[in-house]
């Protein structure tokens, strides 16, 4: 496979990112996309309605968005954050690579962890969740599963 690049999702990428959601399957978009909520969301980011304390990251292959990372509630020490990857670049490492580079960021920027949340049922992305170091906490009031990955902090990293 090519090299992987993380970056900060770019104003010019609005193609590149409504191909992004085409390219997600059934499954994929029953997990991340209900309703298209975090495509409409991702979309707004290209508008006139930005949302505040939210950033958008994307996994480049080859000038092609192949995963997309988002966190928001930026503005606290621990951030809540959204991740999927297309279906055609799924089990390709694309996930791992996603999550420590912004593990590596967070870190950078003293953040002390991530939360996330996923449906039950989603097996593959529990097992990535959890191979990574998040933790469950227990059941989000949506019936999703809460995770929370900490993260080492500035002083803990010396």
């Amino acid at each position: 496979m090519e090299d992987i690049i993380f970056r900060e999702m770019r104003p010019g990428d609005k193609a590149q990112m409504q191909a992004f959601y085409n390219g997600l399957g059934e499954q994929s978009t029953a997990f991340f996309n209900v309703n298209h909520g975090n495509e409409r969301r991702t979309m707004d980011w290209f508008g006139d309605s930005p949302r505040p304390n939210h950033e958008y990251y994307v996994a480049e292959i080859g000038g092609v968005v192949a995963g997309h990372l988002f966190i928001w509630d930026t503005d606290t020490r621990v951030p809540w954050m959204g991740v999927a990857v297309r279906d055609d670049y799924q089990g390709q490492g694309v996930g791992s690579f996603l999550l420590t580079s912004l593990f590596g960021l967070l870190e950078s920027r003293g953040y002390g962890g991530i939360l996330l949340r996923t449906a039950q049922n989603n097996t593959a992305a529990r097992r990535l969740y959890e191979k990574h170091g998040f933790e469950a906490l227990g059941t989000h009031p949506s019936g999703e599963i809460l995770y929370l990955k900490r993260l080492k902090t500035n002083e803990e990293q010396r």
